[in-house]
């Protein structure tokens, strides 16, 4: 029969991560769900004026905005293997919207675009800046709670129990094998 690792009492979560959590839920919201996502959505919607490698810059967006949303919504658990999963496919999504945000700004810039309507005159490129540019702040939470989860003494104490019922499995004594 295997045994069930017991695991320790958690303690109370801090009052200033659950604030921390609020925020980034908030902010998750504002930029990689309705800036970043929207944004390539918008782009997609309009692919027959872009082009198709501009179409697929639109989906790289809301590619991104979904990893970075995963990532935030995954650094709500305190357990360890998701606080680990969390930072890297923050990471992930947020290199992949940078990367995606340089080569539209420049195809922007480059090809001279402006805003129309009550954006008369404004570079497309600065209202890219503005509208995707602000998701290093829900990037960045998502990095620091997880880590701080992470290496909190109750993940910690989780991971020793558990290696610790590993060495004691492994140093355990070998059935018999004679009937006494």
């Amino acid at each position: 029969m295997k045994k069930k690792i017991k695991r320790p009492l958690r303690s109370k979560q801090k009052t200033y991560m659950t604030v921390m959590k609020i925020i980034l839920i908030v902010l998750t919201l504002i930029y990689p769900v309705f800036m970043t996502m929207l944004t390539g959505a918008g782009i997609i919607s309009n692919r027959a004026s872009y082009g198709s490698r501009i179409t697929s810059y639109g989906a790289c967006l809301i590619l991104s905005g979904a990893l970075m949303t995963a990532g935030a919504l995954l650094c709500m658990s305190r357990r360890s293997i998701q606080n680990l999963l969390s930072a890297l496919i923050s990471s992930s999504g947020f290199a992949l919207c940078m990367t995606v945000l340089i080569k539209l700004i420049k195809h922007a810039e480059s090809a001279g675009w402006t805003g129309i309507a009550k954006y008369e005159g404004v570079p497309v490129s600065d209202m890219y800046r503005t509208r995707v540019g602000p998701v290093i702040a829900p990037f960045l939470l998502t990095v620091l709670i997880s880590a701080i989860q992470y290496f909190s003494y109750d993940c910690g104490e989780e991971r020793r129990l558990r290696k610790k019922a590993r060495k004691d499995k492994g140093n355990a004594p070998a059935p018999s094998i004679l009937d006494d």
